[in-house]
């Protein structure tokens, strides 16, 4: 597949690269967000997370970088999908603190992958799924923390 025709299917459904379900998961899950992404791990996460950011994602990038991230995969709404979770590791693009960087979701559907991604807090490296759910997606909690963050309906709080 060229990387056209691969980028083409990164489109509003995305086509072509779903993930199979599985059976269903067990929880807790821990999620090690610590490893590079496949080729089509990581054109899906840069249109995702690109369309998002936007100017400032091209910016970045036309200035001659690539935004670094890292992903790992976790089954945020019990759907037997594994959903890929991303962590940007590139302090130049600006969203790394003086301890952890910015963790985004990205859903697992039946044709693909979700246009939207969501939003998790900064964290280091794991995001633990706890078996606990509210509003359909499963509570989470970032590392050794013992903060419990909460799906809102619009995003974890």
């Amino acid at each position: 597949m060229t990387m056209r025709n691969l980028l083409g299917a990164l489109t509003l459904g995305m086509s072509g690269f779903a993930p199979a379900a599985a059976a269903a998961p067990h929880y807790p899950q821990i999620a090690a967000i610590d490893a590079q992404p496949t080729a089509a791990e990581a054109a899906i996460v840069r249109s995702v997370l690109g369309r998002s950011f936007g100017k400032e994602w091209s910016d970045y990038e036309r200035s001659g970088h690539r935004v670094g991230f890292t992903i790992g995969h976790g089954d945020l709404n019990g759907d037997g999908r594994p959903d890929l979770l991303v962590l940007f590791n590139d302090p130049g693009f600006g969203y790394c603190g003086a301890a952890a960087c910015a963790g985004y979701a990205i859903l697992a559907t039946p044709q693909g992958y979700a246009a939207k991604p969501i939003d998790l807090a900064y964290f280091v490296e794991r995001v633990v799924i706890l078996p606990t759910v509210h509003g359909g997606m499963h509570d989470l909690r970032y590392d050794d923390a013992h903060v419990v963050f909460k799906w809102n309906g619009k995003g974890y709080q």
